[in-house]
């Protein structure tokens, strides 16, 4: 940047002898800043949306001849001068000007014309002009040689292979590759336009409402591969990176929710739709009241978007409404958090997606005790047991639900089985149902043939007898693709267990 003028403001006093010279001073201090804060605030080229725009346009006037139409507008040059251009102006094109091919521009520069000339008929020392007209002019070059002090509006590249002339100018119809005798708009600059700004709160809020949505979508996704999902996660992350990096003014916020619709949509009608393609696994997505509650919020969102008359409290509802989808679509699949205590409890069906301890861990496997091909498959053996059997049975929750099984009971010894689909080093929740009519005992774990872990079976229930035990093995405990476990009684104890549950930290 070129040095800083030091600026000098007047500074009136009593006596100070005020002349032309003095005044035009004060001018000159008031437009010299004017144009310091539009080369640093606006930059250079033409203001976008401001009367015509000083959009370019070819014409033929009614004797034949070619003509560029300008339209009215505003542009800054290099040093901040500010173009106007008031009324349209016409340029004639000359082809017996130029040699073919060739290119002209169309340009403009700043000028300034004095008005209003006083005449002072008695005192010819006391007359002259009494305001300069800040204006511009337009012209055909080939050349830009003054690249500070002139704007390019449009260009043409000119061919005359027929060597008949050039009679017609083209406009614009293809931005990428106009081609040749046509108006080329791709080497005109743009200056920024100042509009309304966006509080801090409001940027805020939206970042981390856009940051939520990154988080539960991905998550999601990482449970049901959904096309729709990736698709959320992607259009949140780039509005979160555009509020970051280039801010957005009041007028474009509005274009950054638009897109929430589609998507919300989109995400809540192919969840449906994978319900339906997978019935027998029985998810139940849409029966849930917290589906509900995302759709109803989904279609008042489309509502708002409709209506949207540019108001900061429709900003706020709209954040909103999504923000209850969003909710809705977390509660709805990676299901409501539960501490250690609550794992005991659970008598509905165990959930793909557990929050555990502030972290999600998803269903990798299950062994259900009354199928033959779970059992083979996890290859489930009973060691140095006694009256190893396998029965139905059907017991209460502490919660009064009543709830069927299958069970493996052994007098001593161990019960070894392998698990599957294991992701190695990953955190790990075993969980199993067991009988607790004699409990207040403790089973050994093996994990590997060498790392040994205690499951506690606390408490003695004769009435409601299930309860879910779980073990947690920590991170990078787990070394094996088909680790092999073992629930150890000892050579006298009483065990038993129903279907165990394999979750792993997402």
């Amino acid at each position: 940047m070129d040095e800083l003028e030091n600026y000098k403001r007047a500074n009136f006093f009593p006596g100070l002898q005020v002349g032309p010279e003095y005044w035009n001073k004060i001018e000159d201090y008031h437009f010299g800043k004017e144009k310091l804060y539009n080369k640093l605030f606006h930059g250079y080229g033409i203001v976008p949306n401001f009367l015509d725009s000083l959009h370019v346009q070819a014409e033929k006037t009614k004797g034949g001849l070619v003509t560029f139409i300008v339209g009215r507008g505003l542009c800054f040059d290099g040093l901040g001068n500010p173009l106007f251009l008031y009324e349209p102006q016409v340029l004639v094109f000359d082809s017996k000007k130029y040699t073919y091919p060739c290119t002209i521009h169309i340009v403009i520069k700043y000028s300034e014309v004095l008005q209003d000339f006083f005449q002072n008929s008695e005192n010819i020392d006391l007359q002259g002009y009494q305001y300069k007209l800040e204006t511009a002019k337009v012209d055909l070059v080939q050349e830009i040689t003054e690249p500070d002090i002139t704007v390019e509006l449009a260009r043409v590249k000119l061919e005359d292979p027929e060597g008949t002339g050039i009679s017609e100018i083209a406009n614009c119809d293809d931005f990428r590759n106009p081609g040749p005798n046509a108006l080329d708009y791709r080497f005109v600059p743009w200056a920024v336009r100042t509009e309304r700004g966006v509080s801090m709160y409001l940027e805020k809020l939206m970042i981390d409402l856009f940051e939520y949505t990154c988080s539960v979508s991905k998550s999601c996704n990482e449970i049901f591969p959904l096309a729709s999902l990736k698709s959320m996660y992607t259009v949140a992350m780039t509005s979160k990176m555009i509020i970051q990096t280039a801010g957005v003014f009041f007028d474009d916020v509005i274009h950054l929710l638009t897109p929430l619709f589609d998507i919300d949509h989109e995400v809540l009608f192919e969840l449906a739709d994978y319900e339906r393609e997978h019935e027998d696994e029985n998810y139940n997505f849409t029966t849930k009241e917290e589906y509900e509650n995302a759709r109803n919020a989904m279609y008042t969102l489309g509502e708002l978007l409709k209506k949207y008359s540019n108001k900061y409290e429709e900003i706020d509802l709209i954040l909103g409404e999504h923000k209850k989808i969003i909710d809705g679509l977390k509660n709805t699949i990676i299901e409501k958090e539960v501490t250690s205590n609550d794992i005991q409890f659970i008598s509905y069906k165990m959930p793909r997606v557990l929050l555990f301890e502030e972290e999600k861990y998803t269903l990798v496997d299950t062994i259900n005790m009354a199928s033959a091909e779970s059992i083979e498959a996890h290859r489930l053996t009973f060691i140095n047991t006694k009256h190893p059997s396998t029965v139905k049975d059907s017991f209460y929750y502490p919660d009064g639900t009543l709830v069927y099984d299958t069970i493996k009971r052994w007098v001593g010894g161990a019960m070894k089985f392998h698990l599957k689909n294991i992701v190695k080093g990953r955190k790990t929740l075993i969980i199993r149902r067991t009988d607790i009519y004699q409990g207040n005992y403790a089973v050994t774990v093996t994990l590997q043939g060498k790392n040994n872990f205690t499951m506690n079976v606390d408490g003695v229930d004769t009435k409601n007898r299930w309860r879910n035990i779980y073990l947690k093995i920590n991170e990078g405990e787990i070394t094996e693709y088909t680790p092999e476990v073992m629930f150890d009684i000892g050579e006298k104890g009483r065990d038993n267990s129903g279907t165990i549950w394999v979750y792993q930290l997402l």
